[in-house]
Order: C-alpha cells, then structure tokens, then sequence
C-alpha cells in the first residue's frame, strides 16, 4: 500500500509538473503583464521542482567509491537501496540480498531496523512534507497565472511564500540530517568508502532553490499590495475630486 501511494505521488507529480512546464512556456514567450519578479519567481520554482523531483525519485544519496571489489552496499536513495551479499550484522537471519529494491519491499522487510535507522526514517519523512508541500506550490502557482483574480492575487502569493518557506526548512532538516548521519561509521557497511553522492547534492540545491522562490514571491506580493494601496488611493483621491 505505501509503494503504491509512492507510485500515484510520483505519477500526480509529473502531471503537475508538465502542466507547469506549458505554464512557465508561456509566461515566457508571452508579455502577459507579468512582472519581472513574478516571471523570475515561476521559473525559478519550475527549475527547483525538476530538481526536487529527482533528487527524490533516484538512488544517489549514498554511494560506494568503487574502489572495493566486492562492496557489500552499493547505492542508496530515499526509497531504494541497492545490496551485494550483504548479510544482517546482528546475524539473526542467514539470508542474503542482493539487488536494488525498494526500502518497503517484503525481501527488506527483516532487516528494516538496519535499512530506516530512526535518522533516515526522519530524513524520509521531512524530505517528502517538502515535496508535497511543493506540489501544493505547483497548484497554487497554477491558479496563480491562470484563474485568481487581481484583487485575491496578493494573498495567494503570500501563501504560496509561506508554503515554499515551509517547505525548505523540511527540506532543510532532511539534508543536515541525512549529511551528518548519512555516510556515518554506524550505518552501512564500509563506511570509510561511502560517500554522499549526487541526489543528495541536488536535494541540497533543490532546498536552497525553494528558499529563493519563497524569496521572490514575497517580494512579488510586496510590490502587487503596493500598487494595489496606489491604485485604492488614486480612486478615492479621484472621486473626491469629482465631489
């Protein structure tokens, strides 16, 4: 049940993603109206979730260098880990597993205390409230562009701020945790050989790129509640005139 919700995660993500991708097509092929800042904000956000995206979705947080010849760990990412001959240390099981599988699969299931130690659990868990909370952005950039009206438009981008703000710092505990921890004499096998691998350095960068569209959009609903009060203050001055 929880791989197949991974699944469907994973498969909403990418619909929500291409639906983006003709949205940030147009913002930029068009002179819609849209303000540098706010331009600047989507297509920032657009690059932040494709990276997001990956990082999540792919084996790399953890390596082994290559240099042994038969490594016991080899790769590992949020929901995968990749095993050869690789024993339970604790010796309660004489099975041995070999293969990438995900970290739920039933082969994995007795030797999950050793795969999801309370660390990576907690990694697990904040990297993907970060990226739910960025497909919540994805829909509220969405209706953003395409169906909010101008008067509402400034309190759904300090929403959609405040939900990317959230959304780094869970994504900022996952990677200090998981850089801390993650290639520790405590873990896996060999640890002298492991190292933190690319998914994990774009999880880092995917995290600072939410932190700088949060950034923009703030500004953005800066400036629009400015022209908003200007353009209030105009009319009023306007028809007290006329009176």
């Amino acid at each position: 049940m929880q791989v197949r919700g991974l699944v469907v995660m994973a498969t909403v993500s990418k619909g929500c993603l291409f639906c983006f991708l003709k949205l940030v097509f147009n913002m930029a092929s068009h002179d819609d109206g849209a303000s540098k800042i706010a331009k600047a904000a989507v297509l920032s956000f657009f690059a932040t979730c494709l990276i997001i995206i990956i990082a999540f979705s792919t084996n790399s947080w953890l390596e082994t260098d290559g240099t042994l010849e038969n490594p016991k760990f080899i790769q590992l990412g949020l929901w995968n880990f990749c095993l050869r001959e690789f024993k339970d240390v604790k010796h309660l099981y004489d099975r041995v597993f070999n293969g990438c599988r995900h970290v739920l699969d039933e082969e994995y299931h007795i030797i999950d205390w050793l795969l999801r130690p309370p660390f990576f659990i907690a990694v697990q868990l904040f990297f993907t409230l970060c990226f739910m909370l960025m497909l919540v952005g994805i829909a509220g950039t969405l209706m953003y562009v395409l169906c909010f009206t101008y008067e509402h438009q400034v309190k759904l981008l300090r929403a959609l701020a405040w939900d990317l703000t959230i959304a780094a710092f869970c994504g900022t505990i996952a990677v200090i945790t998981f850089g801390a921890l993650g290639d520790s004499r405590d873990w896996m096998p060999d640890f002298e050989h492991n190292f933190l691998s690319w998914s994990f350095g774009l999880a880092v960068v995917g995290t600072f790129g939410l932190y700088l569209s949060a950034t923009l959009f703030f500004i953005e609903a800066k400036v629009q509640a400015k022209k908003h009060r200007d353009t209030t203050s105009q009319a009023t001055f306007s028809m007290e005139h006329k009176v």
